[in-house]
């Protein structure tokens, strides 16, 4: 739950914290409606706890670095074909693919389901073939027999659209909405991709380089089977060919604390987007709070994509709200629009508030609230409407220096127009808790900059 940041600290320390108990409502941003995708300029962002390369064998199970190979370099074994006739082999390690004549698209799915993730595998393939791999894609007996569908990581020789995200098998088309991103893709030779699926973020890396950083619309699958295309080709076209090999995933849990980093820079605080803030490295507010679930099919959580800046004395934190219906009728601030700052200065992960812990909450109104023993003196905060929500940016009174980390997390919350919260979507901690055990915030690492 989260109550009225005035009296946070109270809450704690009296027994009778539950006058101020209130219902929270929880909402999915993966909704049953479709939601427009948004595009989003491609920027440095921190690997999530436990990411990288690690070190590899030729047997399938878990690794150090809380990878799992899903090629073991011998056998298909967790995989199954799906679609199409082409043929799928172990050859030299690597799985390879190929076309026949007169097959529609082909799929090697794996067996597993797989919502939220990193994905890292290598990939080279002839020139004249389109491919691709599905990430959170299905086949149900009464969609086109079976058909796969679902998000599709482009596969083709250069300049091309490698990297990008397609809508496969539902007539959808590119779900980015630009893509020109080029002079990444080796056209002779392998290829590393990187998927990073975490929520509607998805964002793709080839060769070290970032594609794509994209929220995906909410009719595209959530959760579903992995599948290496073998694209159907043009009668007398080929056969074509396209092979891959160090194929690994690592699950990303509900619960894993994220990481975020901070770039160096004084901005004013103007509540707009100046240049300062281009090519901040941003995360999305997409975890629910959601022990209730208030919205009705009809109304859609509010949430946000936040990025930060620090200099020697301050966090700055800029936050890019969508929100389809602006209220602030309910009588209590925490039960009205706004967005929440968590700030665990001492990065001392405590489990209530110490003196150098903060909550900060701003209304898209202007107004401006804290927790009882936070001096609002050392807060300052300005806010501009949009056409889809509104923008809240902020600056914290915080010594920083690089290398220097913080705990933090951000909370939007969300009056639809009934007078109350219904929902409310953090960045990390997902519990209620928040605005008095400040143990489960996320991690801010404050650096130079690119």
């Amino acid at each position: 739950m989260s109550v009225s940041i005035g009296n946070f600290k109270n809450v704690v320390r009296i027994a009778a914290f539950a006058v101020f108990f209130g219902v929270l409502g929880g909402a999915l941003l993966l909704s049953s409606t479709l939601v427009a995708q948004t595009a989003i300029s491609c920027t440095p962002v921190t690997l999530l706890a436990g990411s990288g390369s690690g070190v590899t064998n030729s047997l399938a199970g878990k690794q150090e670095d809380g990878f799992v190979e899903l090629f073991n370099g011998k056998d298909l074994d967790g995989w199954e074909q799906k679609n199409g006739t082409a043929t799928y082999e172990v050859v030299d390690g690597t799985i390879l693919g190929q076309t026949v004549k007169g097959s529609p698209n082909s799929f090697l799915c794996s067996e597993k389901e797989y919502g939220d993730f990193e994905l890292v595998f290598e990939v080279k393939v002839d020139k004249g073939l389109n491919s691709g791999v599905q990430i959170r894609s299905v086949s149900k007996p009464d969609y086109k027999e079976g058909r796969v569908h679902g998000p599709q990581v482009e596969i083709e020789w250069d300049p091309g659209e490698s990297g990008y995200i397609y809508s496969e098998g539902t007539k959808r088309g590119w779900v980015s909405p630009t893509r020109t991103q080029k002079n990444v893709f080796k056209n002779e030779g392998w290829n590393e991709y990187r998927v990073l699926a975490d929520g509607p973020r998805i964002q793709t890396w080839i060769n070290g380089t970032c594609v794509e950083d994209i929220e995906m619309p909410a009719i595209e699958s959530a959760k579903g089977f992995l599948g290496l295309q073998v694209h159907g080709v043009k009668k007398n076209a080929g056969p074509f060919k396209v092979q891959w090999k160090n194929i690994r995933i690592r699950e990303i849990s509900g619960d894993e604390r994220r990481q975020v980093k901070a770039f160096k820079g004084t901005p004013k605080v103007d509540g707009k987007v100046d240049d300062l803030w281009v090519g901040v490295p941003r995360v999305l507010t997409s975890r629910s709070i959601d022990e209730v679930d208030e919205l009705s099919d009809d109304q859609k959580a509010s949430t946000a994509w936040v990025r930060c800046l620090w200099d020697e004395g301050h966090l700055y934190c800029l936050a890019e709200v969508t929100d389809d219906a602006i209220g602030s009728e309910a009588g209590d601030e925490w039960d009205r629009d706004g967005v929440e700052f968590f700030i665990d200065r001492n990065f001392a992960r405590t489990s209530t508030y110490d003196d150098d812990d903060a909550q900060y909450r701003t209304e898209p109104d202007g107004n401006e609230s804290a927790g009882s023993e936070n001096d609002l003196s050392t807060y300052q905060s300005a806010v501009t409407k949009t056409k889809n929500g509104y923008i809240v940016e902020v600056c914290i009174d915080l010594k920083g220096k690089v290398g220097k980390k913080i705990g933090f997390d951000v909370q939007v919350n969300n009056d639809p127009g009934d007078g109350r919260r219904m929902s409310a979507m953090k960045w990390n901690d997902a519990s209620n808790d928040t605005y008095f055990d400040i143990s489960n915030a996320g991690t801010l690492e404050m650096v130079e900059g690119n």
